[in-house]
């Protein structure tokens, strides 16, 4: 009896192993398939208007910004400086990021469950049916990336507590540096620090061995050199980053309800290796677990192989679809701008409604202003809200110019250098919703031309005003 009990045991064990590496293979196919799809799709798409926010800021590098931390800027500037690469190309990013992605939750879920490998490939496939985390594949707003640098930190700070007193010295150091590299695009990941050092301090009295000092150092001093640059921005701003002034670069509305990319993607993900923990604990668990999953994979399988869907069941959720006939409008704006000079010959500066589409236009219209000097290419209707991060740039309402000697008003000793100049004004208002900051700021305004775009599969229609003789807002 005893040695059939042991047959029935050595033939479940040769099972699994022999399973297990089938189960490896099939999983690394499908997520290379995945991959290319992802892929295939992202350079398919056009820029929206997150994306295009992301890449004008990049051209401003700073320690952070009003829409959220300064990472993804500053990758997109890098890439764009030396391998000459826009924000569509650079969508590979995201994909290879959810490679990073899946690789720290099969990294968690293994230490989850270290006497069930095949948990682990589990997970692996589990995450990649996630909608929300192929929503975040598909485009560079920042979220997967993010995402992936906030799980491989977890790992970083979990590896100090389970290694070898020996290597301790060098897993803080690995730690600090995904510290510091980690606050550069999600700024509270640095309160990880603490709990991970403290956890390594009570696992001291129980193990005995001793906490590697110069390591936690160095980790703290990687910590602060990520973290010291948003600090300063901030501190210069009057903490306008974490005052919520603005919505953040991959901050979304579905059915009313605002939320962040970046954080849906990372507690999914690490809601994974518990889920598939469950499925252990009995087949009411289990067949629940696949139910879930079936109905993850069933959405994720619409938004990747019909993605021109999602605009329509979705309109708040970003698309791979991108903004289309920005290059048309672009052209038409140019032309209008030689072809309708002011009474001076000067040519009309360009203003926009939204943060939004003066991006999208300024990736398209390489222009500059010699008399205000760092200004975006198209600048955004004045406003007294901080919403964007084109209210600390320099604006066409700015008084940086000298003003003329006045000896019934010699107070003025500043104004707007464009005083006088024509604009053109690009929004989707009609001529009744056109606000008072255009209105009231120009002599006269009057429709020119209507041009449709393509907003992740909807149409709209976006109207090019002239405004004549700038003359400023009245105190």
């Amino acid at each position: 009896m005893s040695m059939a009990g042991g047959r029935s045991k050595n033939r479940n064990r040769s099972s699994t192993s022999s399973a297990s590496p089938v189960l490896g293979v099939t999983v690394l196919a499908i997520v290379a398939a995945l991959t290319v799809l992802r892929l295939h799709l992202a350079f398919a798409g056009d820029l929206n208007e997150q994306e295009a926010l992301l890449s004008v800021c990049s051209f401003h590098p700073q320690g952070a910004y009003v829409e959220g931390p300064a990472g993804v800027p500053l990758l997109l500037s890098l890439f764009r400086g030396f391998l000459g690469l826009g924000v569509v190309t650079c969508r590979w990013i995201s994909v290879l990021a959810a490679l990073l992605l899946s690789w720290s939750v099969w990294w968690m879920t293994s230490r989850l469950a270290p006497r069930s490998p095949s948990l682990a490939l589990w997970a692996i496939l589990a995450l990649n049916l996630l909608p929300s985390v192929n929503l975040a594949t598909l485009i560079m707003d920042g979220a997967m990336l993010s995402s992936s640098v906030i799980l491989m930190t977890l790992v970083a700070g979990w590896n100090t507590l389970t290694v070898p007193h020996g290597r301790g010295i060098t897993a803080w150091v690995l730690f600090g540096v995904s510290l510091g590299v980690g606050t550069l695009y999600f700024t509270p990941l640095g309160l990880i620090f603490p709990i991970a050092l403290i956890a390594r301090v009570l696992l001291r009295k129980r193990s005995r061995d001793p906490v590697p000092w110069a390591g936690v150092f160095m980790a703290l001093v990687l910590l602060l050199a990520g973290f010291i640059p948003a600090l300063a921005w901030n501190a210069g701003h009057n903490w306008i980053e974490w005052s919520s002034v603005a919505e953040g670069f991959e901050s979304y509305s579905l059915v009313g309800v605002r939320f962040s990319l970046t954080l849906v993607v990372t507690l999914s993900a690490l809601t994974i290796p518990f889920l598939i923990l469950l499925t252990t604990y009995g087949s009411l668990w289990r067949k629940l677990t696949v139910l879930i999953l079936l109905g993850m994979a069933g959405v994720s399988g619409l938004m990747l192989l019909y993605p021109g869907m999602l605009p329509a069941l979705a309109p708040g959720l970003p698309s791979p679809l991108g903004v289309r006939g920005m290059g048309d409008l672009a052209q038409e704006i140019v032309s209008l701008r030689q072809e309708r000079p002011d009474s001076k010959g000067g040519k009309a500066f360009l203003i926009s409604s939204t943060s939004g589409l003066a991006a999208l236009l300024g990736e398209k219209i390489q222009l500059c202003y010699p008399e205000c000097p760092g200004a975006p290419p198209v600048f955004v209707a004045e406003t007294p809200s901080m919403n964007s991060s084109y209210s600390l740039w320099p604006s066409y309402a700015d008084a940086v110019a000298p003003a003329a000697k006045d000896l019934l008003y010699s107070e003025e000793k500043f104004v707007s250098p464009f005083l006088g100049r024509n604009a053109l004004y690009i929004t989707t208002e009609s001529a009744q919703e056109l606000p008072q900051t255009i209105t009231s700021a120009f002599g006269a305004v009057g429709l020119l031309k209507e041009e449709p775009i393509i907003s992740n599969g909807q149409q709209t229609i976006v109207r090019i005003y002239q405004c004549e003789g700038y003359r400023s807002l009245a105190l």
